[in-house]
């Protein structure tokens, strides 16, 4: 169920349909739970920088196999 979401997400947000690809901007995990990040969304009040959009969830194999920076697509 959480590849589905994050399928359609990925798709929903403009990713390259060609390709099926982003660039990982973020990483975050909490509760058993694994995130990709991709763009940017509104400015934080608090640093003055932007904040990530919340993409998709991913496996924790997956979330372990890439760093911030690397370009994940999906099979």
């Amino acid at each position: 169920m959480k590849k589905i979401l994050f399928l359609f997400l990925l798709f929903a947000f403009g990713c390259s349909k060609e390709t099926g690809c982003v660039d990982i901007t973020d990483k975050s995990q909490g509760d058993g739970e694994y995130y990709f990040f991709w763009g940017y969304g509104t400015m934080s009040s608090d640093t003055g920088n932007p904040r990530p959009i919340k993409s998709g969830s991913v496996t924790e194999e997956v979330y372990n196999q890439y760093k911030v920076g690397d370009t994940y697509c999906v099979d």
